[in-house]
């Protein structure tokens, strides 16, 4: 059961809100939300929900010890010990194998393969998010930024809270203490929005993240000539898309799936492809993460690296490389979500160091507009280039995409991007068209479905109904999962 099934909105949903609403005690709500989001993620995940309840437990307790500890060194320990357990847990079920492959490969290149067999554990869904959202916990309370919540239900409901358990946001634990502490009441308003952004996030994932996934696949296959500049950038462009579609449409539900039990989840998209620098573009990508890096990574690297006068380009390059490195590695076991964070690495270090070139002061001094065009299709032109890395994890073929990418060895042949499009070339132009004015509408008037919200009912239910019909009559008769839950 996940957002995109029949059984969450007429079972699952209903029954969350009838059971919440119709205790009245702030702590009867909680223990209700907690026990159904324990339920949601046993039919997510199954009996990976042990690992769960062992970070709930030990990142409880670890929080508790630190902030009632006055020794330094014992605050220290648990928290090493806290983060250690975290990790582990991350590291069997996510990275061993990914481990076990490196391995064998580099044995090989010096002598005989070590040949150790995969483990083939199957990857818990949800366990990158709600690790790191459990660890900062911890991490806040040893650094005295934050205290621990004051019973073990909030912070498990915290820990398993359904609507972002499995694919985010990543919540703060002050935040969620805000929403929870004054108790959750019913308001019929709450369920325009909640209702609202649920369709929104529908019609991105089913109509228009699902259609393009199966054009976006068609293209990045061995069969099609990757050595068409045209077929290649659009296939990444469509990728961009369908990638933006089906992770920003999950944290949509799920901020409309909590706004229904009057708690408010932090934005994580802002108009990604209005960027015009990619530190900008960090600030308008799945921010939780970006923002969770910067904090518990980047500043604590940077910081350090200063206490030990080092220079501020030797701090940046140190303190980017490592954070996007990582940060690309929790995207997934694979090689090429390490390539894809080194390569924004070197983007953002690109930016930081020649920002300031004289040429580029004197162009954005002389006409802004021009500066900031270029600056957009710059920027995004990086991105495009990096979602090739993202997606294409076959080797051969994304050497042979990256060659045509940067117009090495390659061929603009008009036929061969029109027959590598396939029959469904129509509705997919149309799709990417329509997709593209409704973003530069939303990015316009400062979100579409805010601009929703404020409809008046017959107006409202009308939109409402014919997005929901629209989702029905363009769901492709193979949806596919949400991208992200493999991370």
């Amino acid at each position: 059961m996940n957002f995109t099934t029949i059984e969450y909105y007429i079972y699952f949903l209903p029954i969350v809100i009838l059971s919440v609403f119709f205790l009245r005690k702030k702590e009867h709500h909680l223990f209700t939300l907690l026990i159904y989001s324990w339920i949601f993620f046993w039919f997510a995940s199954g009996w990976h929900l042990i690992l769960l309840l062992i970070s709930t437990i030990v990142d409880w307790n670890a929080g508790k010890f630190i902030f009632n500890s006055s020794n330094p060194v014992f605050k220290k320990r648990i928290l090493w010990c806290s983060l250690l357990i975290n990790l582990l847990l991350l590291g069997i079920f996510k990275y061993l194998d990914f481990f076990i492959d490196t391995l064998n490969l580099v044995s090989l290149t010096f002598g005989p393969s070590l040949d150790i067999k995969n483990v083939n554990l199957i990857l818990p869904v949800g366990i990158s998010f709600y690790t790191f959202q459990t660890m900062s916990y911890t991490i806040d309370i040893y650094q005295g930024k934050n205290k621990p919540f004051d019973s073990f239900l909030s912070f498990a409901c915290y820990a398993a809270f359904f609507p972002q358990l499995v694919a985010g946001p990543i919540v703060r634990s002050d935040y969620f203490r805000k929403e929870i502490e004054n108790g959750i009441r019913f308001r019929l308003s709450n369920f325009k929005i909640g209702i609202t952004l649920i369709v929104y996030g529908l019609f991105k994932k089913i109509a228009i993240a699902d259609n393009l996934s199966s054009q976006v696949d068609a293209i990045f296959t061995s069969e099609s000539d990757l050595s068409n500049f045209f077929l290649v950038s659009f296939g990444a462009f469509l990728f961009g898309i369908q990638i933006y579609c089906d992770f920003s449409a999950y944290s949509t539900i799920a901020i409309g799936s909590a706004k229904l039990f009057d708690i408010d989840l932090p934005q994580n998209f802002n108009h990604p492809f209005f960027a015009k620098s990619p530190d900008e573009y960090w600030k308008r990508w799945h921010i939780s993460l970006s923002s969770w890096l910067r904090d518990y990574l980047y500043n604590p690297i940077a910081i350090r690296s200063a206490r030990q006068k080092q220079s501020m380009n030797l701090i940046l390059i140190k303190s980017t490389m490592i954070t996007m490195l990582l940060g690309g590695l929790w995207h997934g076991a694979s090689w090429n979500f390490v390539l894809w964070g080194f390569a924004h690495g070197i983007i953002i270090i690109f930016h930081q160091l020649f920002r300031k070139v004289s040429i580029l002061q004197t162009l954005k001094g002389r006409n802004l507009s021009i500066y900031f065009f270029f600056s957009w299709f710059l920027t995004q032109f990086c991105i495009l280039f990096s979602w090739i890395l993202f997606r294409v994890q076959e080797s051969d073929m994304l050497i042979r995409c990256i060659k045509t990418f940067f117009l090495l060895d390659c061929n603009f042949s008009l036929s061969t991007f029109y027959i590598g499009l396939g029959s469904g070339r129509f509705f997919i132009i149309i799709l990417v068209f329509f997709f593209s004015i409704i973003h530069y509408i939303s990015y316009r008037f400062g979100g579409l479905e805010k601009r929703l919200m404020s409809l008046n009912s017959l107006y409202w239910g009308s939109i409402m109904g014919s997005m929901l019909a629209l989702t029905i009559l363009l769901k492709p008769t193979e949806p596919t999962d949400f991208i992200y839950f493999r991370f």
